[in-house]
């Protein structure tokens, strides 16, 4: 029981370790910017994905 509790604990800790470290990281040069070409999919948790350009209160008129 115990071994397991540690290695949560030290998966866990590098989890956090990582998430942080990946959020320091700078962008690089050239990708500040980047949106694909997209029209929408079914995937709305993607970060690319138009709902996420919409603010709340407007529609998209096309």
């Amino acid at each position: 029981m115990l071994v397991a509790l540690l290695v949560f604990v030290a998966l866990a800790a590098g989890y956090g370790a990582l998430y942080y470290m990946n959020h320091k990281t700078p962008v690089p040069a050239g990708c500040e910017d980047l949106k694909a070409d997209c029209e929408g999919c079914k995937v709305t948790s993607c970060e690319i994905h138009p709902v996420h350009d919409i603010s709340k209160g407007e529609e998209k008129n096309d």
